[in-house]
């Protein structure tokens, strides 16, 4: 049995099944080190305006521990955990992997302890799309990656291009091993299977056609998600009068976006339902049709996972870190440039237009999510100690 220490940032909804999963597993001793309780308690999310706390279950099935946090603001000083260097020095264990990346002090701390302990620690991420390294600045921050690149035994690579951005700072791809970026496939097909006459009753308390073709859009609405292009492109739309914008998720864009549709006479074609809590969500994503996520950067986007896994056919642009293992063009999925309503609208139609299109690619979402899971990330971890101790 491998002791492994995964150090997390907080509790995350997406990340709970996978550590219970990874628990079962008699060859690995499976601790979970939390830098803060955030996600666990109630607490306010300054970039939706709401107040929330997650309705399922979290942090049973594994041995976790959290770790006094003496974090303020954003960025590097966000995490500052001192605790975090006897619980690496003193916890024998054979591997860590740092699943908050490497963008925080209280990172930079745990990875000294492993080099000050001889304790291989592993990065993980959904960084992907390295930025240019202009002026002094970008220059230093890429000399500083690359140097801390270069003291990790290896990575756990999230996707096709998180790969692609450790290599671009110099990652040996020998060292890398494949740990989706995965949500509880089951859980969200299971739930998205709604009784007979379930999906009208909701449409209807939404005030949505039943032959509506539903276009979900579940995210913060904030800039960088870019929910005003959507807005713009449904204005273009031919078809527009067969279809509905469905915004689900709150933030600081919401006013301008309601204003807009006012403006623009939008109205019948755009719902915004505000946020809807993790019990609720693939029942949501089972009365849309389409979704779309028109991010300018989007490092992964785990919502596209949990459409696909309720069987729906998705709309991105070419910002997004899914590409390529789970977001394939003209397969399952159809990709425009960022920012550009014209090409969004073209594929909006083209979807509206073709039923037979929307269940084909919809079957593909299903089959190409089904093999993208904790189970896979679960061998990729065992693979990774597998390597570790034949390093040994």
């Amino acid at each position: 049995m491998k002791r492994l220490a995964i150090v997390a940032s907080h509790v995350i909804q997406y990340q709970d099944p996978f550590f219970r999963l990874l628990a079962r597993e008699s060859d690995v001793d499976l601790t979970v080190i939390y830098c803060s309780r955030a996600g666990l308690e109630t607490y306010r999310d300054s970039e939706m305006s709401t107040t929330l706390r997650w309705d399922i279950e979290l942090l049973e099935g594994y041995r976790h521990r959290f770790l006094r946090n003496f974090g303020f603001g954003r960025g590097y000083t966000r995490l500052i955990n001192p605790g975090i260097i006897p619980t690496i020095m003193r916890g024998n264990f054979d591997a860590v992997i740092f699943m908050l990346g490497w963008g925080s002090l209280s990172a930079l701390l745990g990875i000294a302890a492993c080099r000050l302990s001889g304790t291989p620690f592993f990065l993980y991420g959904d960084s992907s799309f390295p930025p240019e390294a202009r002026g002094l600045r970008g220059r230093v921050r890429e000399a500083f990656v690359r140097g801390v690149f270069q003291l990790a035994a290896g990575f756990m690579t999230s996707g096709v291009l998180n790969a692609d951005y450790y290599r671009h700072y110099g990652a040996d791809p020998r060292t890398f091993f494949l740990l989706p970026w995965a949500v509880d496939n089951e859980r969200f097909a299971a739930a998205g299977q709604l009784a007979p006459g379930e999906r009208d009753a909701m449409r209807e308390r939404y005030g949505i056609a039943r032959d509506a073709v539903v276009f979900l859009f579940s995210a913060k609405l904030l800039p960088r998600k870019d929910p005003l292009t959507l807005l713009r492109a449904y204005e273009q739309m031919q078809h527009r009068d067969r279809a509905t914008i469905v915004f689900m998720g709150e933030g600081i864009l919401r006013e301008e976006l309601e204003r807009y549709t006012r403006e623009h006479a939008l109205g019948d074609g755009i719902r915004f339902i505000g946020f809807v809590n993790q019990r609720d969500i693939p029942k949501h994503y089972a009365m849309a049709d389409v979704f779309v996520l028109p991010s300018t950067y989007e490092p992964r986007g785990a919502v596209l996972n949990e459409a696909m896994a309720c069987g729906l056919p998705v709309v991105v642009t070419d910002r997004c870190g899914s590409l390529g293992d789970i977001v394939l063009a003209n397969d399952n999925a159809f990709v425009y440039p960022a920012g550009d309503d014209s090409a969004l609208a073209h594929h909006l139609d083209a979807l509206t237009a073709d039923a037979t299109l929307r269940a084909k690619m919809a079957e593909r979402s299903r089959e190409i999510i089904g093999n993208w899971d904790f189970a896979r990330g679960v061998i990729g971890v065992q693979t990774m100690l597998q390597y570790v101790s034949e390093r040994k």
